[in-house]
């Protein structure tokens, strides 16, 4: 039968609170495996060209290359950005929350997005 000696035990005891004190500072932070993140909404924002839409009846009038950026209202600083695609369609996943969209009309715009909300503009330039 082995034996600890009385440092060895020391040692153990010693490891083990400090794995306890760990595991209770994460729990108590929240930073667990369990968190969720935040629940999101969705701006979707479809841009065509006026005159492609007139000729083409709409369906193929996507305007690719539009940039679109969503700004935090309180401090302007950039939350997301993006480009239209060749349909002329950017889609921005973001938390729920009040938005500045520029890009979408020639004016920013408020918006206000809650959760497993989809936001939809239309840009039609001329």
């Amino acid at each position: 039968m082995d034996v600890v000696s009385p440092e060895g035990l020391w040692y153990l005891r010693r490891m083990v609170r400090l794995l306890l004190s760990a595991v209770i500072l994460l729990l108590a932070t929240g930073c667990g495996l369990t968190q969720k993140p935040p629940p999101t909404g969705k701006i979707s924002i479809d841009a065509v060209s006026g005159n492609l839409a007139k000729q083409l009846a709409e369906p193929n009038a996507g305007l690719r290359g539009h940039k679109v950026t969503i700004l935090n209202p309180t401090d302007q600083s950039v939350v997301a950005s993006g480009t239209t695609d060749d349909a002329g369609m950017v889609e921005f996943d973001l938390p729920e929350g009040t938005y500045t969209l520029v890009g979408a009309s020639d004016q920013p715009q408020t918006v206000q997005l809650k959760a497993g909300q989809i936001a939809k503009f239309k840009l039609v330039t001329h």
